[in-house]
């Protein structure tokens, strides 16, 4: 029958949704909380940085882009449908997904999320540390053309990506830090201005 897969049913199938990473404690309510894998890249870095048990966190400086891997590899039926998300904790930051929001039907992989850091500060991340959720949806019947894009089966940021975003970009971050330099000018000016009319008032006042 059609509809969102509860937790106890992504717990039955995990193996037809799961090739690896699958714990069943992630699996909540109506969907599965995925956890940051072991990749991530942010803007400006020459390549991604790899998240081990002994550097396990990364920080987002805050306007910047990233792109993070699930740790989980992904299996989504021809018959399923998922929806992905940033789990609400990490929203309620500033971090946003501005990659798509939906898996296709047989799709099989690890998932790549590119995220904005939109909050007022840094935010640090933690390696397999629940980070994101899926939803899975249940279709009437298979669909007749599954995914087969060059996506299949991904375990690693993909090149291509990485390097469109490489380099030193037009962030929040710089324009955070131009609107800084010019209001501490501005102060400065305003600063300078209210000393010279003070010193001329106190001229005319001895006049």
């Amino acid at each position: 029958e059609p509809g969102f897969l509860t937790d106890e049913q992504i717990i039955a199938e995990n193996q037809f949704l799961f090739k690896e990473g699958f714990d069943p404690k992630q699996a909540k309510r109506a969907s599965y909380d995925l956890k940051l894998g072991e990749e991530v890249y942010i803007t400006g870095q020459d390549y991604p940085q790899m998240l081990t048990e002994h550097r396990q966190y990364v920080s987002i400086p805050r306007g910047q882009f990233a792109l993070l891997m699930t740790k989980e590899y992904v299996k989504v039926p021809n018959d399923y449908f998922a929806l992905i998300s940033v789990r609400f904790g990490k929203k309620e930051l500033g971090l946003i997904n501005v990659s798509g929001f939906h898996v296709d039907p047989g799709f099989k992989g690890k998932i790549q999320f590119s995220v904005f850091n939109a909050g007022p500060a840094d935010i640090v991340l933690q390696y397999n540390e629940p980070t994101f959720m899926i939803f899975f949806y249940k279709l009437a019947k298979q669909v007749l053309r599954p995914y087969n894009g060059e996506r299949q089966y991904q375990e690693h940021l993909p090149v291509s990506t990485v390097t469109s975003l490489k380099g030193t970009s037009a962030s929040l971050a710089d324009v955070d830090k131009r609107v800084s330099s010019l209001e501490t000018k501005e102060k400065v000016y305003w600063a300078l201005l209210l000393a010279l009319v003070g010193a001329l008032v106190a001229v005319f006042l001895r006049q």
